[in-house]
């Protein structure tokens, strides 16, 4: 449901154990996140987390959770109205941490959404409330509760680190001042000693391939 509120698209949303046998996944946008952070983001379902998994589902269990070490960020989304929700994070982080995610070179980012707000008795929604911070959201996939907030976490955490170079270029390279105003912010141009002074936050990978141009 919540991935569907995202995208727009009408995956089938049941509470039913194997719904979702594959990832599915679809582009969006996010605010706040230019063409230089990467523009688009593809956003995964993944199949649920099962507990006390048949050892013969354990592999191909595993194989559809591929997506999971090759993101960017992962986005844990618990049902805080659930009476087990502490238990069903637990058998998550199990799994998680099997599959290399949570610490040393291969450890993704994660965040988590807090979803099902609507279900909450109203103290236990307030209390929810007061401990959201920068890598949690309280959402409510039905009605749309925080997905504002949830959009602007995502972008946050998938917004590109930049630094500010500054480039001297000929005033005959169009091409390569036309490069830097395009893929990255120019926040200051101007001329100096017949030559084109800019100033640009650029990202890591922008810079490499400015260099390379």
């Amino acid at each position: 449901t919540l991935f569907n509120r995202l995208t727009g698209a009408e995956v089938m949303a049941k509470d039913l154990l194997f719904a979702t046998l594959d990832p599915t996944m679809r582009q969006i946008r996010l605010p706040g996140l230019s063409d230089r952070d990467g523009g688009k983001v593809i956003l995964s379902d993944t199949v649920g987390f099962v507990s006390d998994l048949p050892t013969e589902l354990v592999a191909a269990f595993r194989a559809t959770l591929e997506e999971v070490t090759e993101a960017d960020l992962i986005v844990h989304v618990r049902d805080l109205s659930h009476p087990d929700t502490e238990a069903q994070e637990a058998d998550l982080l199990t799994v998680l941490g099997s599959l290399g995610v949570l610490e040393g070179e291969g450890r993704v980012p994660m965040v988590e959404v807090w979803n099902k707000a609507d279900l909450l008795e109203p103290d236990v929604h307030e209390a929810a409330a007061a401990r959201v911070d920068g890598d949690t959201a309280l959402v409510s996939a039905l009605t749309g509760e925080g997905i504002d907030a949830l959009k602007a976490m995502l972008a946050r955490h998938l917004k590109a680190p930049t630094t500010i170079e500054t480039i001297r270029l000929h005033p005959s390279d169009g091409q390569r001042l036309a490069w830097l105003n395009a893929n990255g912010e120019v926040i200051r141009q101007y001329e100096e000693g017949g030559m084109i002074i800019v100033e640009a936050h650029l990202t890591d990978q922008a810079r490499q391939t400015f260099r390379s141009l």
